[in-house]
């Protein structure tokens, strides 16, 4: 997740969706559906997914939920408790679910970074539609305390920290700062696929993160030494 507070953010409903209601159900690989709590927590992701910070409502996620309005507050002591346990946990899905790697090879964990980054993408549309609205936006901030925006800014910096590991392993020779730099973009690319991905294309989801890989391995290699 690129590290842009302020910048454009991803339009609610995209073109490119793939099959919404096997992404909404991903949601309860997040949530357990089957406990209420779980259940407006998964009802804040779908309404801020649909519609975004400012159409953001308790009676709204209420209704998703199955609850009446002044019920959620026996659950959550606010609006922003909501919004802020709800991301907290679509992003920590991400970087449990597109980080894993063996360890034992550079080029073979940056490789499986760039790919279980773009099928995550690609896979959780209105999850990562969601950590893209937080991350992406300034706007955020005015719907989050500053303690819980930036809490889950670190959660985005974290992941920043791990990419740059693991092309800083893979280009030794490349210098500290070309290494950020290449490692913010390789990010934004990921992220950025599920904004023009068409389903049905000529490429499926694995071939795609494959030309990812590719791409990013020949950015790398392309660098080389920094001689300046």
């Amino acid at each position: 997740m690129t590290p842009a507070r302020g910048s454009a953010t991803r339009p609610a409903s995209s073109p490119s969706e793939l099959d919404r209601s096997a992404d909404i159900a991903n949601l309860g690989r997040v949530f357990d559906l089957d406990v209420m709590r779980e259940r407006i927590l998964a009802a804040a992701i779908t309404n801020l997914a649909d519609h975004g910070f400012g159409a953001f409502t308790v009676r709204e996620v209420a209704a998703v939920a199955g609850i009446k309005a002044p019920g959620l507050y026996s659950h959550f002591p606010s609006k922003e408790a909501i919004l802020t346990e709800a991301v907290s946990r679509v992003l920590a899905d991400f970087l449990e679910n597109s980080t894993h790697v063996d360890g034992v090879n550079p080029e073979d964990d940056l490789r499986e970074t760039v790919r279980q980054h773009v099928l995550y993408q690609m896979h959780n549309m209105h999850i990562a539609r969601v950590a893209d609205l937080v991350l992406y936006t300034a706007s955020a901030g005015q719907f989050l305390s500053t303690e819980d925006y930036d809490r889950l800014l670190s959660l985005q910096s974290a992941h920043l920290n791990l990419v740059r590991d693991r092309v800083r392993a893979f280009a030794p020779d490349v210098s500290e700062t070309r290494v950020t730099v290449a490692s913010m973009a390789v990010i934004a690319m990921c992220d950025r696929v599920a904004n023009w991905f068409p389903a049905g294309g000529a490429l499926g989801p694995d071939e795609l993160a494959e030309l990812h890989w590719q791409l990013v391995r020949a950015m790398l290699v392309g660098l080389g030494p920094d001689r300046t």
